[in-house]
């Protein structure tokens, strides 16, 4: 089997035992509240700083990336992430208040927001699915967007099966854990340690020993080809086809249409997805009744919460897919605007279906439309910048891009936590808004002229003067 597949399962794995630890964080909104007295908006903070941390970071640990190579930036990440994510089970509740001068905030809110919102998110940037997808594609060329579809749908498969259960778990082991020493660990906090377990001693040995640069370092060509250019033995190879705006410098993307679209249809992509992976579950347990029956079978709000939680991102699998694969055959512009206006729709039945009663109708269509359309926008991206920017900036371009996402994400979740008491502990207006702000993302994606910049219908050779010939050629979209 060529190595590139190798490369896509371990990105695969690493990502489906890593991402709960942030994806999850729904989950434990509802159980650390009561717990230290606070209220939605304070733990938005964490949330949302988390994110832009996140992506604030990203630029460096791809050019990081791009200069060290995956093994010692995933290794060193996953393991530190891991450890920091152990750390939050003993986060203790303290009668303090720091005054910051233009605020004052508890001090174990504080321990909190260093701890996750610094600490793990700057390491989910080293081993985050950008850096996974700028690797993924260099190993392929003619079946790119289907092997970088196949590597995102760990964040999804991970959704699925980690997330419902880490619920279940938190009922469980209410009352009873895992004793370390004079402390015992319950509910959400074994939750919380167990999660870090599995990233440090699994998801950072995986990486270390799989993960390779490029095959070239293992005498191999892209998608396994013996002779991918159709040059023959002992000639030197063709000519790569390259995009218009292939760059050696990340700074100059910036000078380039494509960066600005890609990167304000991001903003909306993080806008919709950082206010699901912080809010949708207290969303969900807001519509729900205590006791849900469904097939048959009583489920407490929190598991069942969880269950669609954990179906809309098992669905992101097959969204992933099947995006992946039309990627391969159709303009992938044209997909992801298709894509964005998916999960518009979404919202749509979110927020309306529960206003004419209903409630549990609205979070299954949800489920069902956002689940095929949340993490489809994330192959398309990274395929796209990497068709139109080329490989030798690609892990920090990517990270840029990466950047834009995040900073729509950390808008929209402050401001829908502050929202939600502005409403009167009511996320209806929030989802509304993000849900509308899809419409420019699609239109912008649409726009991309994909077959005016990308290297996959460009037939200039690499190394040419991309940026002095960008206004050349057809402008068919």
């Amino acid at each position: 089997m060529y190595f590139g597949w190798y490369i896509v399962a371990t990105c695969f794995f690493v990502a489906f035992l890593s991402i709960p630890g942030r994806q999850g964080f729904g989950l434990f909104v509802t159980e650390m509240e009561p717990t230290f007295g606070w209220n939605r908006a304070d733990i938005s903070w964490v949330g949302s700083i988390g994110f832009l941390i996140n992506g604030a970071m990203q630029p460096i640990m791809g050019a990081l990336f791009d200069h060290y190579g995956p093994r010692k930036v995933f290794g060193f990440g996953l393991v530190v992430m891991g450890l920091a994510i152990m750390s939050l089970a003993f986060i203790m509740d303290l009668e303090f208040m720091v005054n910051l001068g233009f605020l004052k905030i508890p001090l174990d809110l504080l321990w909190f927001i260093g701890v996750f919102s610094i600490v793990v998110n700057t390491c989910l940037s080293a081993a985050s699915i950008t850096n996974m997808l700028a690797l993924v594609v260099r190993w392929f060329r003619r079946k790119r967007s289907k092997a970088t579809a196949l590597a995102a749908c760990g964040t999804s498969i991970g959704g699925l099966l980690t997330i419902p259960f880490a619920a279940y778990l938190m009922g469980v082991i209410d009352s009873s854990g895992i004793m370390l020493g004079d402390v015992q660990l319950a509910g959400w906090r074994t939750v919380w340690f167990l999660l870090g377990m599995i990233v440090v001693f699994v998801a950072a040995p995986l990486a270390v020993f799989f993960l390779r640069p490029n095959p070239e370092s293992m005498a191999l060509n892209p998608d396994g080809d013996p002779d991918p250019d159709g040059a023959r033995a002992g000639s030197a190879p063709a000519a790569r086809s390259t995009g218009a705006y292939e760059v050696d410098s990340w700074r100059k993307c910036f000078k380039t249409p494509p960066m600005w679209q890609l990167s304000g249809a991001y903003v909306v992509c993080g806008i919709t997805t950082g206010l699901l992976s912080i809010h949708f579950i207290p969303y969900a347990e807001d519509v729900l009744p205590e006791t849900v029956n469904f097939l048959g079978g009583a489920w407490d709000e929190k598991v069942f919460a969880g269950l669609v939680f954990g179906i809309m991102t098992g669905l992101n699998a097959a969204g992933v897919i099947i995006t992946g694969f039309l990627g391969d055959r159709l303009r992938r512009k044209n997909v992801l605007a298709v894509v964005y206006a998916t999960r518009g729709v979404a919202f749509m039945a979110l927020v309306f279906l529960p206003l004419m009663g209903y409630g549990m109708a609205g979070l299954i269509a949800f489920a069902l439309l956002s689940g095929m359309s949340w993490v489809a926008s994330v192959p398309l991206t990274s395929t796209l910048t990497a068709d139109v920017y080329g490989f030798k900036a690609l892990g920090t371009i990517s990270g840029w891009v990466f950047f834009s996402h995040q900073i729509g994400s950390f808008i929209s979740i402050q401001l829908t936590g502050y929202a939600y008491l502005w409403f009167g502990n009511d996320y209806t207006w929030p989802f509304l808004i993000a849900g509308l702000t899809l419409i420019p993302a699609s239109i912008a994606a649409f726009s991309i002229n994909e077959y005016r910049y990308s290297g996959r219908y460009n037939s200039q050779s690499a190394g040419g003067p991309q940026l002095a010939t960008a206004g050349a050629g057809p402008r068919a979209y």
